[in-house]
């Protein structure tokens, strides 16, 4: 059974089929979360024209990986979002699919970043297939509006670039990188006018 498209909360509508716990991933405040991302990078998104990625042909599948994956716990400090270009097509927001890049990244921080930092470990994201000035630069602006809109420190997201050839690395107890070049450099510099933390999201249904 599919989640009914007409369940939207704050513009997003759930297309997936409906699986244990994914109330407690896809909470208002998720999806408002994630609606603020698509909005704002959403057309930046779409220049990419990156192809395709191949997914499982059974979307069930698909959803109950994602839901699983996101709930796991200990969450994980590493992990590697999908392609921005890439669309989640069991996600909508106003009437069009998400990025999957954006889902993968957008669940994650917003679930797990906070207890993570509390827990003295950073959340790490490896950016693979990086084609593009540009698609570094999207990647930017989306960790510096996340910690924005959920109010984290400046430079709590790091990022890192798996080289070619290097094995995929372990998640470290305290979250450093072992075996993958630092990507992106990003350090606190003087505060600039900033749009204010997204608030009071769970109110809007």
């Amino acid at each position: 059974m599919m989640t009914r498209p007409e369940c939207s909360i704050n513009g997003v509508s759930l297309m997936g089929p409906a699986v244990p716990r994914q109330n407690e991933l896809f909470t208002a405040d998720a999806l408002a979360f994630l609606a603020e991302l698509h909005r704002e990078f959403g057309p930046r998104i779409e220049e990419l024209n990156a192809a395709v990625t191949r997914q499982p042909a059974n979307p069930a599948d698909r959803w109950r990986a994602l839901v699983e994956k996101n709930l796991a716990e200990p969450p994980s400090t590493f992990v590697c979002p999908r392609r921005l270009a890439v669309e989640e097509h069991m996600i909508l927001c106003d009437g069009t699919a998400v990025s999957a890049g954006i889902v993968d990244f957008g669940l994650h921080i917003h679930r797990n970043a906070r207890r993570l930092l509390s827990e003295g470990r950073a959340p790490f994201m490896s950016l693979l297939g990086m084609e593009s000035e540009e698609e570094l630069q999207l990647w930017k602006d989306i960790f510096v509006r996340s910690e924005q809109l959920l109010d984290l420190p400046d430079c709590s997201i790091r990022a890192i670039h798996m080289q070619a050839g290097e094995p995929v690395m372990d998640d470290d107890e305290d979250g450093q990188a072992s075996s993958a070049a630092v990507l992106m450099s990003r350090t606190p510099s003087a505060p600039e006018p900033a749009a204010p933390p997204l608030a009071h999201v769970g109110a809007a249904a």
